[in-house]
């Protein structure tokens, strides 16, 4: 199912980059356009996936009736976000797909929880570092993704160019479901996708992810977490260029602000709820999340003059083989497929770098 990249296309950490600029409509135009083949097998192998797994726990579906029930997210997202409902309905109109293939992609995870598949979530490491623990001085954000080594060749890096609001720099699954991000108003987010039970036709939690990236100002990012109710769950994280963050756990009808009593600690964060309060609404658990807590929080305990580089030799994306081995062989997916992400909201910086790159960590700026 892959789909190969247009030979002028600008390369980021192994990844591809694209950029638009415009209204809502013209962006979702050029990325329906220009993303049209590839959203066209994605939505197809998505679906299949989503019906396979749905069956597997008892509910009979097609890919139409799948269609017919994502379909009620469109209104939910055309009353909270008109932007991006604008963006794509002109996306899946340059792309020949009905609105419901796009929110599928944007909303998979989500609709895994909605549908009660006993499916775990695509692991995820998240990882604050304030600024007095870095040698920039900046604090810094990073999230490393363990994907579905099927899904690799969507990997997008979109860069978006509003007519009005904040230009933004994401990466993103073929233009949708963000998964961690930064924006001019100097903010930063990222999400852990969480498997949840109470699961509800609303918004979905990239839904969530996109309306905080476009926020004026910090102090609007975290109203922008809480809408509800959902699809699914997650735990959304959010930091200023000064300094600011919280994390927020989702599910499907409860939120949860985890408390931050050491805002000068590092902050790590897997794939399960860590508040009590949503432990009980926690749906499929992937067997290493708890693990890679413990790893990574172990590693970070004490650390100081923190760069993008020594991130990316937590998770073995550096030359120390050893570490990779040993992450591959405590993933419950074979062959591990890595992309990891490290943010600066104060100089408007991402630092990307996907396994089997050789060019390692690289650098773009908004």
């Amino acid at each position: 199912m892959a789909v190969a990249s247009s030979p002028n296309t600008e390369v980021v950490g192994g990844v591809p980059l694209m950029s638009v600029i415009g209204t809502p409509r013209t962006m979702g135009g050029h990325l329906g356009s220009r993303l049209k083949p590839r959203l066209q097998v994605l939505s197809q192998y998505l679906a299949d996936q989503l019906c396979t797994q749905a069956t597997a726990g008892g509910l009979q579906l097609t890919t139409n009736k799948l269609r017919e029930l994502i379909e009620p997210a469109t209104n939910h997202l055309q009353r909270h976000d008109p932007s991006l409902w604008m963006e794509l309905q002109a996306m899946a109109h340059a792309s020949e797909l009905p609105m419901s293939d796009l929110l599928l992609i944007h909303g998979y995870g989500d609709l895994l929880s909605y549908f009660n598949c006993q499916i775990p979530p695509q692991p995820s490491t998240f990882v604050a570092i304030d600024s007095t623990h870095t040698k920039s001085g900046n604090a810094l954000m990073s999230l490393c993704w363990y994907l579905d080594p099927a899904l690799f060749p969507y990997l997008t890096l979109l860069r978006r160019i509003p007519t009005h609001g904040p230009a933004t720099l994401c990466l993103t699954m073929a233009g949708l479901g963000p998964v961690a991000g930064i924006s001019e108003a100097g903010v930063a987010v990222a999400a852990n996708e969480m498997r949840v039970r109470d699961g509800v036709s609303g918004t979905f939690t990239n839904h969530l992810l996109s309306s905080m990236l476009t926020s004026p100002g910090f102090e609007d990012v975290h109203r922008r977490a809480l809408i509800g109710p959902r699809h699914g769950g997650a735990a959304l994280h959010g930091l200023s260029s000064k300094g600011e963050r919280f994390t927020v756990e989702v599910s499907g009808q409860q939120t949860a602000r985890l408390n931050d009593a050491l805002p000068n600690a590092p902050r790590v964060h897997t794939n399960h709820p860590l508040a009590e309060s949503l432990m009980p609404m926690s749906g499929s658990i992937d067997g290493t999340s708890k693990m890679r807590l413990e790893h990574i929080a172990g590693q970070v305990i004490a650390v100081n003059g923190v760069t993008p580089a020594i991130i990316s030799e937590w998770f073995g994306m550096g030359a120390d083989i050893q570490t990779m081995k040993r992450v591959e062989a405590d993933s419950e997916r074979v062959p591990i497929s890595l992309v990891l992400v490290v943010l600066d909201p104060h100089k408007k910086e991402m630092h990307l770098c996907r396994s089997g790159v050789p060019s390692g960590l690289e650098t773009i700026k908004l």
